[in-house]
Formats: C-alpha cells, structure tokens, sequence
C-alpha cells in the first residue's frame, strides 16, 4: 500500500516551489539532484514516484518512472523508459 498523501503532499511542495521560481535559481543538474534526493527519502515512506512528479516530472528533468535525471522525455516518462517499456 502507498502512501498517497505523502506523495501528493510532496507534489504539493515541489509545485510551490517551483511557482516559486527556485527550481530557476538551481538548475537544471541541481535541481535534478534535489529531486532525485526527495525521491530517495519519499521511498523510505512508500510514497509514490508517479504521484510525486505528477505535472512536474518532464519539468524538472526527472523521468516519474524510473526516477533517474533525463533529457529527453516521450510523454511524462524518459526515452529510455519508453523504449523499455515498448510503449
């Protein structure tokens, strides 16, 4: 079972803070490193990626299914992910 309002709590703060401008104040690579710590810690929870990086995962440069920092993105998921998965 997932911890669904932690993630949404989660979305929630990473959309504030990037409404906020701090995510332009980073980044791209920072920002990709901060997210990808969030995730690391939201595991330890049993929060959801996908729910984490809803609206925001291609934004930040951080594919929601595997997690990893990404350039190019087909959907909401990275191009290796994609291809790996067939879709």
């Amino acid at each position: 079972m997932s911890n669904h309002s932690g993630s949404y709590m989660l979305n929630t703060v990473l959309k504030k803070l990037d409404e906020s401008s701090v995510f332009d104040y980073l980044g791209k690579e920072k920002t990709q490193i901060f997210v990808g710590e969030i995730l690391d810690l939201a595991f330890e929870y049993d929060c959801n990626p996908g729910e984490i990086l809803e609206d925001l995962g291609k934004r930040l440069g951080v594919c929601y299914y595997c997690g990893r920092p990404a350039d190019e993105f087909v959907g909401d998921i990275c191009k290796q992910c994609n291809e790996r998965l067939g879709s």
